[in-house]
This record gives structure tokens, sequence and C-alpha cells, in this order.
């Protein structure tokens, strides 16, 4: 099920996530003050992300309805694994630390961070070996 999606397709699944079973027009309608899209592109985008089984679309009397496929906590964890699987362990750290740095929180997100860092603390290794093929990552442990 994991194709890529793109930005605008985003947009699209993002309605959906918060409005399961809308129409193409209640999407339209939804993205129109954010975007300047015709409602041919939103239909498009519909149709692609069918294609990659991100959604499933059926006929209500004489409307198409659209429903996710996918929970949008599980896709984001799906794209945050696959950028952990795609860089080097040794960066974990700077990627969750721009993660901090690039995004808002609330004083409860920061403390449920905090904890979970201070759990995991007490297990985590003094080092991380990096387990990249050799030329892959810029670590500097396979010189």
């Amino acid at each position: 099920m994991e194709h890529p999606i793109s930005g605008a397709e985003w947009q699209v699944m993002r309605v959906l996530w918060a409005h399961p079973g809308s129409t193409s027009q209640f999407i339209i309608q939804a993205l129109q003050d954010g975007f300047d899209w015709q409602p041919a592109t939103v239909k498009t985008l519909l149709g692609r992300l069918r294609k990659k089984d991100y959604l499933r679309m059926e006929k209500v009397e004489t409307k198409y309805h659209y429903w996710p496929l996918l929970a949008e906590e599980d896709h984001l964890r799906l794209q945050l694994q696959a950028i952990l699987d795609n860089s080097c362990s040794t960066k974990n750290a700077s990627l969750v630390v721009s993660f901090l740095e690039q995004g808002s929180y609330s004083q409860s997100d920061l403390q449920m961070l905090q904890q979970t860092i201070a759990s995991r603390l007490k297990d985590a290794p003094e080092t991380l070996i990096c387990h990249c093929l050799p030329g892959q990552c810029t670590c500097g442990h396979h010189h």
C-alpha cells in the first residue's frame, strides 16, 4: 500500500482523515481557501490516490464518497520509519532535533517528550554503531 504520495495528494488525504466519507465536492470546498485548484485537479488527485490504494470510493445515491484506507497516524509512522530506515542510525538524534526545532509543541507535548527521553535514557547504549554500507554515509565509521 505504501506508495509515495505528492504534497497535493497529502492535502486531499488530510481532508479525508478529518472527514471520512466526504464527497469530491466537499473536498474541493475544503481545499479552495488554501489552494487555487480547479475541481478537475482534485478529482485527478482522488483518482491517483485510489490507484495507490490510499482510499476507496463508493457511490451513494448519485454521489461518490471517499474513505481513507489507512489511518493518518499509521501513515505518518510509516513515513517516519522510511526516513529512519534510509538514514544512518548515528544521525537519528540530529533528525529528532531538527524535528523539534521546526515543529510547534505545547508544554504538555514537550513534557511527554521529556518523559519519553528519560525512560529511554536508562537503556540506551553509550554510542550507536552505523549499519550503513561503506560509501552510504558520512558518519566516519567506515574508515
